[in-house]
């Protein structure tokens, strides 16, 4: 494993992941509570005590995004990096649709939304963002800077040797 062939994008997704992770234990809605006294305290729910399955579904893909950084470090090329962030761009789109689609709609007698909702929906669409910046750059290291295949620095560029093209033809 070496953390010197991780480019900008998957620190990207993995920050993203965190994110997302972090979304889940703060609150996402407030919701009504009948109470005799004034002032009445407002219950909020945490992505964790709101949700059945929209909790997981967001778990795995903050534990997804963060796996991007030892795929990418453990890959000899960038190519499986570049596919499981192909993955983590359609994820993306699936995740931003269900909180999107559970902002708009609240669970029971909601409210106001809490910062853990907003959060994870700037989280979705982070992720469509950060994926789409990590596929894009397909370079294994920094402009300028002399590198192998893999990303790994070298002290020299490798000989290549060129061939002359092929003769012409004419038909």
């Amino acid at each position: 494993m070496d953390l010197r062939r991780l480019r900008v994008g998957e620190w990207l997704v993995a920050g993203v992941g965190v994110m997302l992770a972090i979304s889940l234990f703060l609150p996402w809605f407030d919701q009504y509570l009948v109470c005799v006294r004034a002032p009445c305290p407002t219950p909020q729910e945490t992505g964790w005590e709101a949700f059945v399955v929209i909790d997981v579904i967001v778990a795995v893909v903050a534990v997804v995004a963060i796996g991007l950084l030892i795929v990418a470090a453990r890959s000899s090329s960038p190519s499986p990096a570049i596919a499981y962030e192909a993955m983590l761009l359609l994820t993306g789109l699936v995740l931003l649709a269900i909180v999107g689609i559970r902002l708009l709609s609240p669970p029971g007698d909601v409210v106001g939304r809490g910062a853990g909702a907003w959060l994870a929906l700037a989280g979705a669409a982070g992720l469509i963002v950060a994926s789409l910046v990590a596929m894009r750059d397909e370079r294994p290291s920094r402009p300028g800077q002399l590198t192998d295949s893999t990303g790994v620095p070298v002290s020299a560029p490798r000989e290549v040797e060129t061939l002359a093209a092929p003769p012409r033809s004419s038909s």
